[in-house]
């Protein structure tokens, strides 16, 4: 029993619930242990691809600039065959100028490249939903009240094998 790994066989009603102070608290690793035994028993294909390196996510930053400063930019990271969208900005005195798609047309582009299939990237409903909308993304998902004040966060998918309609 002296083994942390080593659990004793479940009794019914013999187990208690507590609230630690973070992830890195004891027992968090055993968690976390548990859970990639569990995908590598069900799923050990992806979960092989997964760990060789070069399936590593990679950073792609693209960033627009006029006169020396930077107007506009995309944060983004590519993995295995999808492309993700952190962040997608441009400055408010240079919207509407076809920076955001410029930015977005370029990092589906080096997905592509990259051996990318897909896109997707989250919202807010006070953000960006029609910009993806309008260039070719589906939204996939919806969390209403997401911000605790009646805002929706927002997901999109897109297909960056067919072309755009």
């Amino acid at each position: 029993m002296n083994d942390p790994q080593q659990l004793p066989a479940p009794v019914k009603s013999a187990w208690n619930l507590v609230q630690v102070e973070g992830s890195s608290a004891p027992g968090c690793d055993l968690v976390r242990q548990w859970l990639r035994e569990h995908n590598w028993a069900v799923n050990p294909a992806f979960m092989t691809l997964l760990h060789e390196p070069q399936h590593d996510a990679q950073p792609l930053v693209l960033l627009t600039h006029a006169d020396d400063n930077v107007v506009g930019g995309l944060l983004a990271e590519t993995q295995l065959s999808w492309l993700r969208i952190s962040i997608m900005s441009v400055h408010p005195e240079w919207r509407s100028k076809g920076i955001g798609s410029a930015l977005l047309a370029e990092a589906e582009r080096l997905a592509l490249e990259r051996g990318c299939k897909h896109a997707y990237v989250d919202t807010m409903e006070y953000q960006a939903p029609q910009f993806y909308l309008s260039h070719g993304f589906e939204q996939v998902g919806n969390i209403p009240d997401w911000d605790s004040h009646g805002h929706s966060k927002m997901y999109f998918s897109k297909s960056l094998l067919r072309p755009a309609k």
